[in-house]
């Protein structure tokens, strides 16, 4: 993705679960990215393709982050069509982003990269995502055999350029996706345990409480390990995608390889090179789920697992943090007395410790008996969950 024809900074988007905006845009500020504006489930940033591939790389919080290639009017289905033609068409160029000249949608968009779209809508005259995505594809499809007398394939399975259109306002924007597999697929789940917390909802939790290394991390109810490993990659300055072995972004034109290894070797804050992490779970099956997934994370010797009741479980000498995501009983007078339970276990044995809970089910952590110094609503997929973080005295 080579730097020529650029005229200014690209515009990006990190996107992320609703309720984490927050926690990304700090994130992304202390990776040295410049931000730009905050909207719901993500925020932008400008830069070059050097803070694309950061962003891809470092960021803990993020789902998938897109280039913004262009945008357009777009109050009806004429409108979007001749938006999307126009990107293709010899004459384009005013509705395109400012992007390195291998990016701009009318080099990009050339018959021999096979390409997917898909649309989202909001606060538009236009509603069907589906009939959105295929009218834009029919301007370009139309656009390149005008041009160039052969069109595109739509590739489903891999695509070259994994495109999305976001219809907002009667304005289209064209962006491409860098990632290509959501970024919560680090590669170290290697087993999975029922319900397991999704790991960008685990970072932000551990990120969201403060806690940035100093002393040991707890969780007793440990399941597959995800929030320990997110705690033990922060600690350690790990990047979350360290082991991710395929980007989108290798895959467009003028990719640099050397730009890559660049950003590769940026060396990450490095909190708690002494890290340990102790997980308990009353499931056999799970604790050696976790002891695999943390194996893979490269994050063994840093961690102690056992099968316990978390309940009558003791600490490790601290203070440090508890990092806790509880099942929850399908009955409501079973979860409540759990949260019950959960919060005598925290006041009588976790004093001077900070926790962070990720609250889910009907009663969102309020029989805890403990009052959080910060309550952070998000969605964990469909459902709205609670970060609760509490000092513990």
């Amino acid at each position: 993705m080579s730097g020529a024809g650029r005229s200014a900074p690209a515009r990006w988007i990190a996107t992320c679960a609703r309720g984490l905006e927050e926690i990304l845009e700090r994130e992304a500020a202390e990776a040295g990215l410049t931000l730009d504006g905050r909207d719901t489930g993500g925020i932008a940033f400008r830069g070059d393709e050097s803070a694309g591939v950061r962003a891809n790389w470092r960021l803990r919080t993020a789902n998938r982050v897109l280039l913004e290639l262009a945008s357009w009017p777009a109050g009806d289905d004429e409108a979007l069509y001749r938006g999307a033609r126009d990107l293709v068409a010899p004459a384009a160029g005013a509705g395109a982003a400012a992007l390195p000249a291998a990016l701009a949608p009318a080099e990009l968009l050339r018959p021999e990269r096979t390409f997917a779209i898909t649309a989202t809508t909001s606060r538009s005259t236009l509603r069907d995502t589906r009939w959105i995505a295929l009218r834009v594809k029919d301007g370009i499809v139309d656009a390149q055999r005008e041009r160039y007398g052969r069109r595109a394939s739509v590739a489903r399975e891999r695509p070259d350029l994994a495109l999305r259109v976001r219809v907002r306002d009667d304005r289209a924007t064209l962006l491409l996706d860098t990632s290509g597999e959501p970024l919560d697929r680090r590669g170290y789940r290697v087993e999975t345990t029922a319900a397991p917390v999704r790991e960008q909802l685990a970072a932000a939790a551990i990120l969201a409480s403060g806690w940035r290394g100093g002393g040991p991390v707890v969780d007793p109810m440990c399941g597959s390990g995800t929030l320990l490993a997110e705690a033990g990659a922060l600690a350690l300055g790990l990047p979350p995608n360290r082991l991710r072995s395929e980007w989108a972004f290798e895959r467009l034109p003028g990719f640099e390889r050397a730009l890559f290894e660049r950003v590769r070797a940026e060396a990450l804050p490095c909190p708690g090179p002494d890290v340990r992490l102790h997980g308990i779970d009353r499931d056999p099956a799970a604790v050696a789920a976790a002891a695999r997934n943390l194996a893979a994370a490269g994050l063994t010797e840093h961690a102690t697992l056992r099968v316990g009741d978390a309940f009558a479980s003791e600490p490790p000498p601290g203070p440090g943090l508890l990092a806790v995501n509880p099942p929850y009983g399908e009955r409501l007078e079973e979860a409540a007395d759990q949260w019950r339970r959960l919060g005598d276990l925290l006041k009588q044995r976790y004093r001077g410790w900070r926790a962070v809970v990720l609250a889910g089910g009907a009663d969102h952590g309020k029989h805890l008996g403990l009052k959080p110094v910060r309550r952070l609503p998000v969605w964990n997929g469909p459902l709205e969950a609670r970060i609760l973080i509490l000092d513990l005295w």
